[in-house]
């Protein structure tokens, strides 16, 4: 399958270092580049370079479990959300970032509101999870009380594979198919999949992640996740 994804987030999020993790970890790019040493593989023109933000929407490709990803990774800073709207409209799916020291920050809120409006469906990382003052419940509270109280933290794939309870009962509240399937235990893993699925393109299903993308923690799981939920045709 072929999709085009695009990463979002409020500047400073860490969305263009993510970026850059996931085309390292599915072999894209054989080393890694940093912002702040203005050697991003994604941020190539000077002024980019020059003020360390994402100011054009630049393109990427990688292969993983052989569907072949169109990364693109958009300006943060809200001077610049014109040319992040421009992107929307090729897209399959979309990953916003939450920072996990600031939280969900006002222009969060508004691409929430602008994917939403798109009908692109969406999955949240939340970065930055190696600072020192980072909270996960306190995080995952910010987004349900700004956001959307749809949401589904995964911590790995086996969450999904092994059927963890959670994942059950939050497709079972808001899918009666697979809620009548659940209360006569007769499901499988691929009614679940399909669900979820279904849940995530109606945007009544958020998934959510978290990991370090300056350190590489929880990229490799989160391929692993979005890969799984999110097929194309």
């Amino acid at each position: 399958m072929k999709k085009t994804t695009g990463v979002f987030a409020h500047v400073d999020a860490g969305k263009t270092t993510f970026s850059e993790q996931l085309l390292y970890h599915a072999g894209s790019i054989r080393s890694l580049g940093r912002v702040d040493y203005k050697t991003s593989y994604m941020d190539t023109a000077e002024i980019e370079k020059d003020r360390g933000i994402t100011i054009f929407a630049d393109q990427a490709v990688f292969n993983f479990k052989g569907d072949t990803y169109y990364l693109i990774d958009t300006p943060g800073h809200v001077d610049f959300s014109a040319e992040a709207e421009r992107s929307i409209q090729a897209l399959d799916y979309a990953i916003l970032l939450v920072s996990g020291s600031s939280g969900v920050e006002a222009h969060t809120r508004t691409l929430f509101r602008l994917l939403k409006s798109y009908g692109v469906p969406f999955f949240i990382f939340i970065n930055k999870t190696d600072m020192d003052n980072f909270n996960l419940g306190a995080i995952l509270n910010d987004i349900e009380s700004k956001l959307t109280g749809d949401i589904l933290y995964i911590s790995s794939i086996d969450d999904i594979l092994k059927m963890d309870k959670k994942v059950m009962e939050f497709a079972a509240e808001r899918n009666e198919k697979f809620l009548e399937a659940y209360l006569e235990e007769d499901y499988t893993i691929d009614t679940l999949k399909c669900t979820l699925v279904s849940l995530i393109k109606k945007h009544e299903c958020f998934p959510v992640m978290s990991g370090s993308a300056l350190k590489g923690t929880g990229i490799d799981s989160f391929l692993e996740v979005f890969s799984y939920l999110s097929p194309t045709d």
